[in-house]
């Protein structure tokens, strides 16, 4: 078995501009309305997800692993990892995020390439990557075959942004993250394909995703990816409250695979004011660790500020461990203003982090 030895390099692919938008068609679904479960996004309590990252690639695929529903369950119960540990009750899962269960979809006309403010994309079956550069547009009770990309790396970007509630994102066969670039709030979504569920990037305003369900990367064989399921290269303002993150893909022929579930690596700013709170984190013995951080002594901004993880559960795996190596790696207890408190292995045991 070949373990992630280093940190992921994903956001070096995210951070080019938006390189192709969908074609453009009719308007459909809805100029106007406001944004739906928790409000909008904008530079607010509740906004902003990832820098860099372009709209093009992605086309549906299958999820590429990940829990499946089991029972009908509030959580999928029964639903596996990647290091084949069930979902316990109460998380989020296939049971309780994504399209609500009932929903009717009907195909989405366009465009693909969101410029009004106050779009509203409801109950509809979307088949193109997303371009959002408008304020207050919302997707709610959809599916979107492809990537939605919100590219913070644009100067207009300040005044972008999205809620994603009650919805799916298959990224699909991409070396990219499914859900990106920032201003973002993701509510209640089930999110997988690409190289990472949901990447926050450093120019983002604000990121904020609650009650969803991070899994499923995809990686073809005969590459060297590394997958995740929250990944952000430095930034500020960042909330993950109650989500099950897992990054559940198997190592491939050339020892490409999973370096962790969250990952906060400081390649292109600090990480700060970061908020890790009540997640469940999967297990992947073939990850290294389930959570980076933020603090790594040899990249350009080392030293992570204001970072807290509280009431966090760390699954164990088949090795007790959650990944390869242990639960994290790279969080200084002694950094200003950070806080690690109150997080558990599934079964009850303290975890404790490593300087």
């Amino acid at each position: 078995m070949t373990v992630r030895p280093s940190p992921p390099r994903l956001a070096l692919l995210l951070v080019s501009l938006v390189t192709a938008a969908c074609a453009a068609g009719p308007a459909g679904s809805g100029g106007g309305g406001g944004s739906a479960g928790g409000g909008t996004a904008a530079g607010g309590a509740g906004g902003g997800l990832a820098s860099g990252g372009g709209a093009g690639g992605g086309g549906a695929s299958s999820s590429g692993g990940g829990a499946a529903a089991a029972g009908g369950g509030a959580a999928g119960g029964g639903a596996s990892s990647g290091g084949g540990a069930a979902i316990p009750s109460g998380w989020p899962g296939p049971g309780n995020t994504g399209v609500p269960s009932g929903t009717v979809l009907t195909a989405y006309a366009g465009p693909c390439s969101i410029t009004t403010a106050g779009t509203v994309i409801d109950s509809k079956l979307v088949s193109c990557d997303l371009d959002i550069r408008a304020g207050n547009v919302t997707i709610k009770n959809s599916k979107v075959n492809g990537l939605v990309t919100l590219d913070t790396d644009l100067a207009a970007s300040s005044g972008w942004s999205l809620t994603l509630v009650d919805s799916e994102v298959n990224g699909g066969p991409v070396q990219r993250a499914a859900v990106s670039d920032g201003n973002l709030l993701v509510l209640r979504s089930n999110v997988h394909g690409g190289e990472t569920a949901v990447h926050c990037g450093e120019k983002a305003l604000t990121c904020k995703v609650q009650d969803s369900y991070l899994h499923g990367q995809y990686m073809p064989q005969g590459v060297d990816w590394h997958l995740g399921g929250f990944q952000s290269n430095g930034g500020t303002n960042v909330q993950l409250i109650h989500n099950f993150v897992v990054c559940d893909h198997p190592v491939n022929d050339v020892g490409g695979g999973c370096t962790g579930d969250i990952n906060l690596i400081p390649d292109f700013a600090v990480v700060q004011n970061f908020t890790i709170e009540g997640n469940l984190l999967g297990a992947n013995v073939d990850g290294s660790y389930c959570t980076y951080g933020g603090e790594k002594a040899t990249a350009p901004y080392p030293h992570a500020n204001h970072v807290a993880y509280t009431n966090n559960v760390f699954q164990r795996g088949v090795n007790g461990k959650c990944g390869a190596y242990g639960p994290v790696t790279g969080f200084d207890v002694n950094g200003t203003g950070n806080v690690w408190t109150n997080n558990t292995w599934e079964d009850g045991g303290i975890v404790l982090p490593e300087n």
